[in-house]
């Protein structure tokens, strides 16, 4: 009996190697003949696919929002067609806010301006001042507070 469990312990972790070769050979014959194809197929019946609260829902879940998305958008399945945009621009703009550059290199790309300040790394004394086509930093004038009594 003693025998008997290695050569089962091995039959078993042979049948496990072949499984994950098979698999392993599958997925290569996928990525190199299969998918090309399947692809093709795929991007010719796309010729009529137009907007769809479907098509919106798949991009945001692609983008993998956090809980976030449904505070400022709410239900996707609520929101009329004319702010599906705004939408997928925000669950963009989640995707790269985890780092303070991230946020404001999507914001600048999409023309979208960060009022609250939240990327500036600027001073909080200075503030930009926008005349004509130049913007300029201009030191902030503070005014004492007044003595008290």
């Amino acid at each position: 009996m003693r025998e008997i469990r290695p050569v089962l312990i091995d039959i078993d972790r042979q049948l496990e190697d072949a499984t994950r070769a098979k698999q392993q050979l599958d997925a290569e014959r996928w990525r190199a003949e299969l998918r090309p194809r399947a692809m093709r197929s795929f991007a010719a019946g796309t010729a009529n696919v137009t907007w769809s609260r479907t098509l919106v829902k798949l991009v945001v879940e692609e983008l993998y929002p956090d809980d976030l998305f449904n505070d400022l958008v709410g239900n996707l399945d609520r929101i009329p067609r004319r702010q599906w945009p705004s939408a997928i621009a925000i669950a963009i703009g989640l995707r790269h806010s985890w780092r303070r550059d991230g946020l404001a290199r999507i914001a600048k790309r999409l023309h979208i301006s960060l009022r609250s300040g939240t990327t500036s790394t600027t001073s909080p004394h200075s503030t930009r001042v926008r005349r004509g086509a130049h913007t300029r930093r201009v030191k902030r004038v503070r005014r004492p507070k007044p003595a008290r009594r």
